[in-house]
């Protein structure tokens, strides 16, 4: 490579200098002829002032003209009046070149071989006033630069061979340097030293050429490293999920088993390299796979009973040729709980819904065929109770699943003291009406954010049950406080009480202690769902503690997240 740029230099080096030659040549040719047409135009001027102004004889003048010049007088018809050659005889000139642009403009020049002399000639005519050409020449011979300016240029030629030689030599060196670091540094990249690099150049192109290198060296290196990297996550995964995964190859061999399927089997040794179908609990799984489609769900008993969903992937290698097969165990135990509530959930709805709408389509058939007025009456107010027995479920319904679809709740400023004061207002009535006292206890005003509307559907459930399940003539508090940075709100009564059995089951949907008291009183079985649902969207917590004959106490904390102040 180092020969072809050496070659490829010196072969430019030699055309730039032949045509720089070549040019200089032709224009110094050029120059030196026009200087040759002066000195022959000045001759010929010189003549001509001499031959009409001083009138000397013509033959005489001319033939005293210098050799090297010669001199030939032309009449207008193109005959040879004169030739300083000495030569008789010449034929006629009017075909010259020189001596039709004479006649033409005064003035005129030519360069060729000469008929006469059989010699290259440059020739200059100039008109006299009575018609006659007068012409000059001198031969062409004599523009020659000469023997010493030949020698002159091929040393010239020579040394500037030789120089271009040693640059150019200088040159392939400095350009196959960096390609031979690059060659090495890249055997050593492929045996392994990823951390290989090259001297980066201050030169534009070659430092360029080195930055890129080393970009390429340190992304291949860096990709090495995630790969590794990758592997590491990929095994830190495997250890962490909460679902199990085993692999084995063609062999049945035990490629690989994470933590949570020897934990899920009670698998404590290890299994790598074993056969898949040595292992109990692992040989039935496969008997199965094979048995059905690729995603199944079974129920283990052992170690602890839980609920397994099975799928199966093949391991594919580089040309699609099986190598194994990957079987990832998930548990969804959880999952059919959840289903199993989401079914009573729906069971109790429809439960719920039916029997209002029962009892309205029963006494609605009934009204066709009575005829007492009374009697229609009292159909139609239980038709009327029904009615807003179900508009109640419903609401309750919307209401607790729009609590739960909410994934970003109000952040505004909350008048605790106003909102609880306008609870007690509303519902004062209800509670005079079956002479229950009511009251509420604010210490000072409080503020916090949140949501005003859940706040207050919250107090207004809790409140409205304690009015409900309280006897008459009995008691209902409401106590509003601080601790610390929460929000205390108790809500108190002397009604008839909870078991204690049923305590940690009343905030279920529909969960009810007493069935027939709880629907003749119009309750629906969600309102204290709803309240649980609030508390915990707000970022609180809610206790219940109860007594049966002597009442019931609700106890909920809320953070503030802003410190109360006092009204000015």
């Amino acid at each position: 490579m180092s020969r072809r740029i050496i070659v490829s230099f010196l072969a430019g080096i030699i055309v730039a200098m032949f045509f720089l030659t070549s040019s200089f040549l032709l224009i110094s040719s050029l120059e030196k002829i026009n200087l040759v047409k002066e000195k022959l135009k000045t001759n010929n001027e010189l003549l001509i002032n001499y031959m009409e102004v001083d009138r000397i004889n013509n033959t005489s003048l001319l033939v005293s003209v210098m050799d090297s010049i010669r001199v030939t007088l032309i009449d207008k018809n193109g005959d040879v009046l004169f030739d300083s050659s000495g030569k008789r005889g010449l034929e006629n000139h009017l075909d010259r070149l020189e001596v039709q642009e004479a006649m033409e403009s005064g003035q005129g020049s030519d360069i060729r071989i000469s008929k006469t002399l059989n010699t290259q000639m440059v020739y200059y005519a100039t008109r006299l006033s009575d018609g006659k050409i007068l012409r000059s020449s001198t031969e062409a011979g004599s523009l020659n630069l000469g023997g010493g300016f030949v020698k002159y240029m091929l040393g010239t030629f020579a040394f500037v061979i030789l120089v271009s030689y040693l640059i150019s030599r200088k040159i392939a060196d400095y350009l196959l340097e960096p390609i031979q670091e690059m060659t090495f540094a890249t055997d050593r990249i492929a045996n392994g030293e990823y951390t290989r690099r090259v001297r980066v150049r201050s030169d534009a192109e070659l430092g360029k050429l080195g930055m890129n290198f080393n970009n390429m060296a340190e992304r291949l290196e860096t990709t090495f490293i995630e790969n590794e990297e990758k592997q590491n996550r990929l095994e830190a995964i495997l250890k962490s999920m909460n679902s199990g995964v085993f692999a084995y190859d063609n062999a049945d061999k035990i490629i690989m088993i994470n933590p949570f399927c020897k934990q899920l089997f009670g698998i404590s040794d290890n299994v790598i390299g074993k056969g898949v179908y040595e292992i109990k609990e692992l040989r039935e799984l496969i008997f199965m796979l094979n048995d059905e489609e690729d995603i199944l769900e079974v129920q283990i008993e052992e170690p602890i009973r839980k609920d397994i969903r099975i799928k199966s992937a093949e391991i594919l290698g580089e040309r699609g040729s099986l190598v194994g097969t990957v079987v990832v165990l998930e548990d969804i135990t959880d999952l059919k709980k959840l289903e199993k509530m989401r079914s009573q959930f729906v069971a109790n709805v429809s439960h719920e819904l039916k029997t209002p709408l029962t009892s309205i389509k029963g006494f609605s058939e009934t009204l066709k065929f009575v005829k007492d007025e009374s009697t229609r009456n009292k159909f139609l107010d239980i038709i009327n109770d029904e009615s807003e027995r179900l508009t109640r479920l419903i609401n309750d319904i919307l209401t607790l699943s729009s609590i739960e679809q909410v994934k970003s709740l109000k952040n505004e400023e909350i008048d605790i003291s106003y909102e609880s004061e306008k609870v007690y207002h509303l519902l004062n009535p209800k509670a005079e009406a079956k002479n229950i006292t009511l009251s509420l206890t604010q210490k000072e005003p409080l503020f916090m954010l949140g949501d005003v509307d859940l706040y207050n559907q919250l107090l207004l459930n809790l409140v409205d049950n304690a009015i409900k399940y309280t006897r008459e003539n009995g008691e209902v508090q409401i106590r509003i406080e601080r601790e610390d940075t929460l929000i205390k709100v108790v809500v108190s009564d002397t009604g008839i009480g909870i078991p204690e059995k049923h305590l940690n089951r009343i905030f279920e949907r529909f969960y009810r202690v007493d069935k027939a008291r709880d629907r003749a009183m119009g309750g629906t079985g969600l309102g204290l769902a709803i309240v649980k649902h609030i508390v915990l969207s707000m970022g609180g917590t809610i206790e219940v503690s109860s007594e049966i004959g002597k009442g019931t106490q609700f106890v909920v904390y809320l953070p503030m997240y802003k410190e109360s102040y006092d009204e000015e």
